[in-house]
Parts: C-alpha cells; structure tokens; sequence
C-alpha cells in the first residue's frame, strides 16, 4: 500500500482521507472499550496504523507534511475514541449520547483523561502517533 505510483501528490485528499480513518479509529476505539469493558491501550497503535496508511495511499505524498498530519491526527483519533467512551458511559435512557456530547465539558475531559493516564500509555500513544507519522510519508 504505497499509493499509487505516477500519480501525484494530493495533500488535500489525503488529509480528508486521514480525518474519516481518524474518526473511524475512534469510533472502534470507542466500540471496543465499550463491548469488552476494558481499557485497551493497544487500539492506540491500530489508530495509527489505520490513519496513516490512509493517508500514504490517499495522499500519495512523499514529504515531511504528510507525516506530521498523520500524527496530528492520530492523537486526535486516540483523544476522539477516549471522549467518545466516557460520553457513551455516560449516557442514560433520559440523556441519550448527542445530549451528554453536547453538554459536557470537552477540554475538562481531555485534562481529564490525560490525568489519569499511566505511563505506558503515554508510552503506547506516542508509538501510535510515531507510526502515524511514519506511515503516512511514501518512500
């Protein structure tokens, strides 16, 4: 999966590309968090994966942009399924999930998150987010 070769670079293309792969990951994320109750850090490296073959494939690009927007938005992805878990917890019969979405405080919830984060998953989103990078970039 290395693009399509003779064919040019399209940044545009392939970041909207890697913004569907990154909200597909987080949608996973959040799928396999709920159905298994467990914290799966490891989803963190899938997310990556997943964004930045898109955007290698979609994108077709060669340069160091490609990568930095592979890791962009695989934090965001990982960030995406975290809030998309708690927001699903969340939710009760008489506040479905868009009502909790819309009324909860986003950034209090990313500090959240970040806080009681350990250090392997700060280790496991940083591998994530390297190969987000790393993907992303044609050689």
């Amino acid at each position: 999966m290395d693009g399509v070769r003779g064919r040019e670079e399209n940044l545009l293309f392939g970041t909207l590309a890697g913004i569907l792969a990154a909200a597909l990951g987080a949608a996973i994320w959040m799928g396999v968090t709920v159905a298994t109750g467990m914290h799966i850090g490891y989803i963190a490296l899938g997310v990556g994966a997943l964004v930045g073959l898109t955007i290698r494939y979609c994108g077709n690009g060669t340069g160091m942009i490609f990568g930095i927007i592979g890791a962009v938005l695989t934090l965001i992805g990982c960030l995406g399924g975290e809030v998309l878990t708690v927001v699903q917890l969340a939710s009760t019969p008489q506040r479905d999930f868009c009502n909790t979405l819309t009324t909860i405080d986003l950034t209090q919830l990313v500090i959240n998150i970040f806080n009681k984060m350990d250090p392997i998953m700060y280790l496991i989103y940083a591998i994530g987010i390297f190969e987000g990078y790393k993907l992303s970039i044609r050689k």
